[in-house]
């Protein structure tokens, strides 16, 4: 990153569940907004029980407590965009429809998270008719993978083409930019659509078991692209390098899927200074 060594971070909200693997959720939106220079800030709509098998349980957080989380770090002043990640249930989806509306020059990334990549349902039927129809066009971007794609529009959603329309169809059903992401096909193919202009990015599919936490990693990136002033189009083309890298070096933490490893840059810097004695290191 550029930015200067003293200047503030800016500080990034993260809505989402809590993961105690450290791979999804709040944690790797944390890691996430700390890897680009932002300081990261979370409420929590739910805590699971999960590792890097899958997903146990999940025990969603009281709205009212939810709210009154959101509203005391909002209290600071001192956000300066959101990421939206797992809500669970409509009741939440209400919280954050009123915290969008109290904010609406926010730059705010939605996760619609409906299932685990292990196929544990995160979102309750109820939540997702209310995220289609009030959440999609209150925020600057949302980003779907096939899944989440094919449940808001109910098309069906496997190939580039298809990403297409359904990128179109979300935009007609209120969202202001959508990228649609295709981490499971061959290519990994991303589809950017905001309203005018539609663009496909292409990568290749690197260690496709290594992708725990992908969604959660890659929409916390463009928020904090987002954060740091950058518009929309290079935010989202410097998260899909952001995560492609995580993924390449993605942490070995359980028998399951590797979650991606945030700090990669740290790991590559060269540490010169364990040949330093210790006298000489001190100021």
């Amino acid at each position: 990153m550029n930015q200067a060594h003293n200047a503030p971070w800016p500080v990034v909200l993260t809505i989402a569940g809590f993961d105690p693997s450290g791979g999804a959720g709040v944690v790797a939106d944390i890691k996430t907004f700390a890897a680009h220079h932002c300081y990261g800030v979370s409420a929590i709509t739910a805590l699971t029980v999960q590792n890097t098998l899958g997903v146990a349980a999940v025990y969603p957080v009281a709205p009212h407590i939810l709210k009154e989380s959101i509203e005391s770090l909002f209290a600071d002043g001192q956000v300066k965009a959101l990421k939206i990640g797992m809500l669970g249930n409509a009741g939440a989806a209400e919280v954050v429809r009123d915290i969008l509306d109290a904010h609406p020059g926010l730059p705010s990334v939605l996760d619609p998270v409906v299932r685990s990549s292990t196929e544990a349902e995160l979102l309750d039927p109820a939540g997702l008719a209310f995220l289609r129809e009030h959440l999609l066009s209150r925020v600057s971007v949302v980003t779907p993978n096939l899944a989440e794609a094919a449940a808001l529009t109910e098309l069906p959603v496997d190939n580039p083409e298809s990403m297409k329309a359904a990128a179109h169809k979300l935009v007609e059903r209120g969202a202001r930019a959508v990228v649609v992401t295709g981490g499971h096909l061959d290519k990994a193919i991303d589809i950017l659509f905001d309203g005018k202009d539609l663009e496909t990015f292409a990568g290749d599919r690197i260690k496709p078991d290594n992708t725990h936490g992908t969604g959660c990693t890659f929409s916390s990136a463009v928020a904090a692209n987002l954060a740091l002033g950058r518009h929309l189009r290079e935010s989202v083309v410097l998260a899909k390098a952001f995560v492609a890298e995580a993924i390449r070096n993605a942490f070995p933490a359980g028998p399951g899927r590797h979650p991606l490893h945030h700090f990669y840059r740290i790991a590559q810097i060269p540490r010169t200074s364990e040949h330093v004695p210790a006298s000489e290191a001190l100021p």
